[in-house]
């Protein structure tokens, strides 16, 4: 009974740590054409996506183990879901795509690295 409530409390951090591990600001680099594309996820599951520091889409997600799925307010509402990847100490995300059948979101998605903006 001890190893089983152990077990559960460890199952039930990491599923909390997840969500926590995702919460922030996070930026690409500049690209060749000078953006900069960063994403403000929230621990309410809402996000809040920027170019340039200027608002371009907004949604909800949810993060489970390391899949990350996401509606916004594009794409006539189609969900996005991809397998997210955390690297660098956690400190950079990249995502693969699992299913998204809006593809120019797809094709913006899958080449993007972001970065942890550490205040």
């Amino acid at each position: 009974m001890k190893a089983m409530t152990i077990s559960a409390f460890f199952i039930a951090l990491l599923a909390f740590t997840s969500e926590k591990k995702l919460a922030g600001r996070w930026e690409s680099k500049r690209s060749e054409k000078g953006n900069i594309t960063g994403v403000v996820f929230k621990e309410d599951g809402s996000f809040e996506g920027y170019i340039n520091k200027k608002p371009f889409v907004s949604g909800n997600y949810e993060l489970q183990d390391s899949t990350f799925s996401f509606t916004d307010n594009g794409c006539n509402g189609a969900k996005g879901i991809y397998i997210i990847h955390f690297f660098s100490n956690n400190d950079s995300i990249r995502f693969e795509p699992v299913e998204d059948t809006c593809a120019e979101r797809n094709a913006g998605m899958s080449r993007l690295i972001l970065g942890r903006i550490k205040k």
